[in-house]
């Protein structure tokens, strides 16, 4: 049985599995989000600058994938559908800098500190706005960006 999603669009715990290895391998976008987390989690030890560049190349090919896979899964011109600020993809990627930061401030200063609080908040936020987007999206009331 597969996992429950809005429309054909994974839902939010869908991708927070992904971030963490699990559950992801059967569906491309998963696949996508779960390397967009370890990327970042690659790039927050790196310093060599030319690697930095390289690790954000391959963040902008995946979140270029994440788009075009919704822009053939998904009908994106709907009547009186409002128009999102931002791509599916780059909604994704920002999730998984949360979700990496979230959880790298548990290492760094305890589940219980104020800093990894407001981390673990501002993923919540994150979460929240993509759920709205993805049931948004799947029933037509918004659209997304062209590429």
């Amino acid at each position: 049985m597969s996992a429950p999603t809005v429309g054909v669009l994974p839902t939010a715990p869908q991708i927070l599995c992904a971030f963490q290895g699990r559950r992801f391998q059967d569906r491309e976008l998963l696949r996508s989000a779960h390397a967009l987390a370890e990327l970042h989690a690659r790039r927050g030890q790196v310093v060599d600058a030319h690697l930095v560049f390289e690790i954000d190349c391959r963040r902008g090919e995946l979140v270029e994938d994440i788009n075009d896979w919704i822009a053939q899964e998904i009908p994106q011109h709907r009547n009186g559908a409002s128009l999102h600020t931002e791509s599916l993809g780059a909604v994704v990627d920002r999730m998984a800098r949360s979700w990496v930061e979230a959880n790298q401030a548990i290492d760094v200063d305890g589940a219980r500190s104020d800093s990894t609080h407001k981390y673990w908040y501002h993923l919540a936020e994150l979460v929240d706005g993509y759920t709205d987007l993805v049931t948004d999206v799947a029933g037509g009331r918004r659209r997304l960006p062209e590429q």
